[in-house]
């Protein structure tokens, strides 16, 4: 019991140092009740499953964790003497093996970890014979302004604020998770074409499958935005985050920008809708009357000025050993000024210090990176010089990373080149 203890602390560490978009619900480490103990395992060992199959070891621990409460208080809701005498070893075996499982996974033995929870869902499947099978496949709801409301049943509103509530999900990455195919379509109309220096007015459409309009109330808000605007042109040179608000037409948001080139634009709304909980980045253009340009710089660049700051992007490991697709690696960022003395007053932007958003070559795969140690609430509070990512390249290719930061009321965009290897 101890070892399972010292795992889950373990867990519970690394989530202070990694932040999940969305974070995770409430009362995942404390269950009450057999259907959220039940709940919980079904979430975490799926998500462990999917972590298996994409080679994420390194995740598993986390994940895995969070049954050791959940399968600690089974035992408890057993019933019967009889249930209990069954159940009680069932539960011991599975509390071994989320600690054998999550050191196969540290040691980087993708084998092991896949014997392993085999023999975990083979003990889980033996321990649900001796529950109802309701609680075994029972969905938890949970209110997203109240996490801690939770209820097994939709039906039921929030008890402090009324709110309708959401099917509880655990996030299966903390470091980066795969968008999902998008459900919601995104059209644009632009005030005229893409012209350099000209400030464009535009309105975008967000629409359902069955054409339906995208209202805040179908979107979560995610770092103080419902909705996130993502625009850059074919060259990857001039990246603008816009956040549109609602118009008088209900699924219609209008903003504005200005296009430092005569290009056509590409427009990605970064959102999570509340039905499934999953990123999408649908997108759509907005044509110009010159041409596209293409990328002419493909060298790694891992420093950059945007006026009197400076900014230094280190790997871990160093940036002498490539990125490479689908393994996690560290990012650090250092801020200067044009002294070379350390800027420790970023100020908070959408409850962080920094954004850091790349797009790839194929001008489709785009990836949205907060820095770890979660959400800034505190808008007094200041941040700098360091800024520390986990970043997972979902693709092997080019990318071009801007680092959003703000100084004294302005925006910057710092822009860097990262080649990732296969």
């Amino acid at each position: 019991m101890h070892r399972c203890l010292v795992s889950l602390i373990c867990a519970s560490v690394l989530l202070t140092q990694l932040h999940a978009d969305p974070v995770i619900p409430g009362n995942v480490l404390d269950p009450k009740t057999a259907p959220e103990a039940w709940n919980v395992i079904r979430l975490a060992t799926t998500n462990v499953e999917r972590l298996l199959q994409e080679g994420r070891l390194a995740e598993i621990a986390v994940q895995i964790a969070y049954c050791s409460p959940a399968l600690r208080l089974l035992p408890q809701t057993a019933g019967s003497a009889e249930n209990l005498q069954k159940v009680g070893p069932l539960s011991e075996r599975a509390l071994q093996l989320v600690n054998t499982l999550a050191k196969a996974a540290k040691d980087n033995n993708p084998g092991g970890a896949e014997a392993v929870y085999a023999n975990l869902h083979q003990t889980l499947n033996a321990m649900a014979q001796h529950f109802d099978p309701k609680a075994v496949k029972a969905d938890i709801y949970f209110c997203p302004m109240h996490p801690d409301f939770i209820a097994g049943a939709a039906a039921t509103p929030c008890d402090k604020c009324g709110m309708h509530l959401l099917t509880r999900r655990i996030p299966y990455s903390f470091i980066y998770m795969k968008p999902g195919e998008p459900t919601l379509r995104l059209s644009a109309q632009a005030s005229g074409p893409v012209e350099a220096g000209k400030k464009l007015e535009v309105k975008i459409k967000l629409n359902k499958a069955d054409h339906s309009p995208v209202t805040h109330d179908d979107l979560m808000v995610m770092h103080t935005q419902p909705i996130h605007l993502l625009i850059e042109e074919p060259a990857l040179g001039d990246y603008h985050h816009e956040h549109p608000v609602e118009t008088e037409v209900p699924g219609e948001y209008a903003f504005s920008f200005t296009p430092q080139r005569s290009a056509p634009y590409r427009i990605w709304a970064d959102l999570v809708p509340v039905t499934t909980g999953v990123q999408e980045l649908p997108f759509t253009d907005i044509s110009s009357a010159g041409t596209a340009g293409s990328i002419t710089d493909r060298d790694d660049k891992f420093t950059a000025k945007m006026e009197r700051l400076s900014f230094v992007l280190t790997l871990g490991g160093g940036n002498g050993e490539q990125l490479k697709a689908n393994q996690a690696r560290r990012m650090d960022i250092i801020v200067t000024d044009a002294d070379g003395k350390p800027v420790t007053h970023l100020e908070p932007v959408m409850n962080a210090f920094a954004h850091l958003v790349g797009f790839y070559d194929d001008y489709r795969t785009v990836v949205h990176l907060h820095p770890t140690g979660g959400d800034v609430t505190d808008a007094d509070a200041r941040g700098g010089p360091g800024l520390s990512f986990m970043f997972f390249p979902p693709r092997a290719g080019f990318i071009r990373l801007y680092c959003q930061v703000s100084v004294a009321g302005r925006m910057f965009f710092a822009p860097f080149n990262v080649n990732v290897a296969p």
